[in-house]
């Protein structure tokens, strides 16, 4: 039977990953009649969306909070779909992130969106209209539901029609802060507290768009992200059991070193170990920069596709990745979806750095993680790769530089939590080539493509030029990265196969 084009209709793939993305690239490729196969080169599901354990605790890696969780939003209808959200219980804490600062306030992102500007006005009441200007775009943003449920590739002239006016009272305000950065907008401030607060987070974040601020906090306020009882494994295991309830196959343990090509038509794969897996279409959900430059040999590119991984983008730097197991529930410390950041007087140096300031992550309000009466403490530190790349040639330099980095943050949490150290009875230190060596990415990249003023909401072509039967998905074609384009690009690739097919796409309800 032949598809659109006239040509023989395509009915297996052959998908390079397991992560999230490549997951829910099988479940709609599955839905809509495509043999699917799965290639991952860990022995887990989930790629970075992922944990693992350790003396009784689990350390979570990714999911503090997830788009989609409220039933308004449109990517609760995607995660139904691939059977994600099964089971699990939300909770949406009142908090989003704090910031504590030297004279002993915080500056607390509350979901609520009134309590939040009640909130920064009392900090701040010299910058009432900026405050102001700040919360208003919170609350447009989260009166606004972007639809995902269409493929971009396959929009029609009045479809972007459509979807222009639908954004169009929205558009000043994606304008004026999309093009804002939190570095802008903290030296516009005039409040001391508020300066210090938000300067704090600029240091961090550099470049990065106030509007990629705005959207967390409206979908907190919507309650549409909240956070999965249990962290990444169960959310990872849902949609891995409704691929393989569907008919899928995975291969763990499984690196795709090279994509077969024919004629310029991708073809399958051969694995690390010089297996051949042949398919009539092959899906990445790879990093980018392995799969184009790697697998493909950089045989298939253009100005275009080379210019992010030659400097014209960065990605996400690699974290180190501190965890510590905790004999203390620690239920003074308040909950945080995003975490607390707290001042360091003295300096502590961690990782060849004098730190000023640190951040934590406090799971204290999900005993799924922690041995009753215990917790887990991950503090997530901006790393550079190539030292810890150069570290790992030699193995007893390695773990001896790995406990240091557990040392002095163990130093530095003790200033925040009395009697931290002696309640420590767990650590755990993933470094930059510890996500490379598990998840293959680019650079120890935990997210993809930071996003910028100019890149942000914007997506990268799915596609190479000169090849067919050749797609990608997940966060390396969507700059922001974070689990909903993981799902979104998937649901759209397939969508773009079967109109290439010609058959119409479908993806029922888990």
């Amino acid at each position: 039977m032949a598809g659109a084009d006239g040509r023989a209709r395509r009915e297996s793939v052959a998908i390079i990953g397991g992560g999230v993305a490549g997951l829910c690239a099988g479940c709609y490729a599955q839905m809509n009649g495509y043999r699917a196969t799965i290639f991952e080169m860990h022995d887990l599901p989930g790629g970075v969306c992922t944990a693992w354990t350790r003396k009784g605790y689990t350390v979570d890696s990714c999911v503090h909070w997830l788009v989609g969780t409220g039933p308004g939003s449109s990517y609760h209808k995607l995660w139904r779909e691939v059977g994600a959200l099964a089971g699990l219980t939300i909770v949406d804490l009142d908090e989003f992130m704090r910031i504590e600062c030297r004279d002993g306030r915080a500056l607390v992102f509350y979901r609520d969106v009134d309590r939040f500007e009640q909130h920064l006005l009392e900090l701040g009441p010299e910058d009432e209209k900026l405050i102001r200007a700040f919360t208003n775009a919170i609350r447009a943003v989260s009166r606004f539901d972007m639809p995902v449920d269409q493929a971009p590739e396959l929009s029609t002239f009045g479809d972007k029609l459509s979807g222009l006016l639908r954004t169009l009272p929205l558009g000043p305000t994606l304008a004026k802060w999309g093009r804002m950065s939190v570095a802008e907008f903290a030296r516009r401030l005039h409040s001391p507290i508020l300066k210090e607060a938000l300067g704090s987070m600029a240091s961090e974040m550099g470049t990065f768009p106030m509007l990629g601020l705005v959207f967390p906090l409206a979908w907190q306020a919507t309650k549409s992200a909240g956070y999965p009882l249990g962290g990444s494994l169960p959310f990872v295991r849902n949609i891995e059991k409704r691929f393989l309830s569907l008919g899928g196959q995975i291969r763990y343990s499984s690196r795709v070193e090279e994509i077969l090509v024919e004629n310029d038509r991708a073809v399958g794969v051969r694995l690390a170990g010089g297996s051949e897996h042949r398919a009539d279409i092959v899906i990445s959900a790879a990093d980018g920069r392995t799969t184009i430059f790697d697998m493909l040999g950089g045989r298939y590119v253009s100005e275009a596709v080379r210019r992010p991984y030659e400097g014209g983008m960065k990605p996400y730097a690699p974290l180190l990745y501190v965890s510590l197991g905790v004999a203390d529930p620690l239920e003074e410390i308040p909950h945080s979806v995003s975490g607390i950041s707290f001042p360091l007087d003295p300096k502590v140096e961690i990782d060849g750095k004098e730190r000023d300031r640190l951040s934590m992550m406090v799971y204290n309000f999900d005993r799924a993680l922690a041995p009753a009466g215990k917790t887990v403490v991950i503090v997530m530190i901006s790393a550079d790769y190539d030292r810890w790349k150069t570290l790992s040639a030699d193995p007893a330099r390695y773990r001896a530089e790995k406990e240091l980095v557990a040392e002095r943050v163990i130093d530095a949490l003790s200033q925040r939590i009395p009697g931290f150290r002696s309640k420590v009875e767990m650590r755990d230190v993933a470094t930059p080539t510890t996500w490379e060596r598990y998840t293959g990415n680019w650079r120890g990249s935990y997210e993809g493509w930071l996003p910028n003023k100019l890149s942000f909401g914007r997506g990268m072509a799915k596609t190479l030029p000169g090849l067919s039967n050749f797609h990608m998905v997940g966060q390396w074609v969507a700059p922001g990265g974070g689990l909903p384009p993981a799902v979104s690009t998937a649901r759209n690739g397939v969508q773009v196969l079967c109109k290439e097919d010609g058959k119409p796409f479908t993806a029922p309800l888990a």
